[in-house]
């Protein structure tokens, strides 16, 4: 809001935001044609490091694009786990059914996930427990930084 009587140079660029997010006007496309093996070797690695993580996303920074192509050069600044959503579900090129039945597969995959580890000795989490939870995340969102 301090920069509201300010006009950017011809072509200067401005960020207006300090993060990406549908809140804040983010635009989300569809790079899935822009993964090489290499990265995604790189990111299974990473994924695998982490105990117990079987699905996810990453959000990640990075200078040049061609590195992390290379599967190098990124900071991880997100993990994201069964909540994430897959970014091009949100690219305005993608159908609405694809997005739906994209959406659907990977809740399928979430229920399978839950599955074999309820098969595997893993006991859910009680309404309790998810009730304390949820009011503990409502007190800590308000500590964020915030994104703008």
């Amino acid at each position: 809001m301090d920069r509201l009587d300010e006009l950017p140079a011809a072509g200067e660029a401005v960020r207006l935001a300090f993060a990406g997010s549908h809140s804040r006007g983010a635009i989300f496309r569809n790079g899935t044609a822009l993964v090489t093996p290499q990265m995604q070797a790189r990111f299974d690695a990473i994924a695998q490091a982490l105990p117990e993580f079987h699905f996810g996303c990453f959000d990640v920074r990075f200078e040049r694009f061609e590195d992390l192509q290379q599967g190098h050069g990124f900071t991880i600044v997100e993990v994201n786990g069964a909540g994430a959503e897959s970014a091009h579900i949100w690219d305005r090129n993608t159908p609405l059914l694809q997005a739906w039945l994209d959406l659907m597969r990977q809740y399928r995959w979430l229920y399978e996930i839950g599955a074999a580890n309820r098969a595997r000795g893993f006991k859910p989490m009680g309404w309790a427990q998810f009730v304390r939870d949820y009011r503990r995340e409502k007190e800590l969102t308000p500590l964020y930084p915030a994104t703008d």
